[in-house]
C-alpha cells in the first residue's frame, strides 16, 4: 500500500471532516460515529486558520487521513489527527506525523509540541 502525505486541500474538507466525525466517533463507540461533534468543524476551522498546516493522507487517490499543526507562538499544537477507521493500525497516523514535526522544526527549532485533541490509539 502506497500513502501519499500532501497539503490538504479546500476541495478535500468535506472528506477530512467525514473522515475526522467518523474516526472519533468509532473511537468512542457511538451507535452512529458520524454523528461526532454534532455541527462542531474542527477540520474546517483548522484549515482556515492554517490552510499550510493542514496535511492529507491518501491512499490510491482516496484520502484516508488528516492531521493539522498550529504554531501558537512559542509552543506548536496538532490535532486532530485522524486515519480513516478501516485504515486504523497501517502505519498512516506515524506518516502524517513526520512532516508535522518538520512544520515544528521549521517554525522554530526545538519548539515543544502538544496534542490539541485526541488520544494516541494507532500508529
Amino acid at each position: 500500500m502506497d500513502v501519499v502525505i500532501r497539503p490538504l486541500r479546500e476541495d478535500d474538507l468535506d472528506s477530512a471532516e467525514r473522515i475526522c466525525r467518523t474516526a472519533f466517533g468509532t473511537f468512542l463507540g457511538l451507535p452512529n460515529p458520524a454523528t461526532f461533534m454534532g455541527d462542531a468543524s474542527y477540520v474546517r476551522t483548522r484549515w482556515f486558520a492554517h490552510p499550510d498546516a493542514a496535511l492529507a493522507a491518501e491512499v490510491d487517490g482516496n484520502l484516508v487521513g488528516s492531521n493539522f499543526a498550529a504554531n501558537w507562538g512559542s509552543v506548536g499544537f496538532f490535532g486532530p489527527l485522524t486515519v480513516r477507521p478501516d485504515m486504523w493500525d497501517k502505519g498512516i497516523a506515524r506518516l502524517l506525523l513526520e512532516p508535522t514535526m518538520s512544520l515544528f522544526e521549521k517554525w522554530g527549532p526545538g519548539m515543544p509540541a502538544s496534542l490539541l485533541l485526541g488520544k494516541a490509539q494507532s500508529t
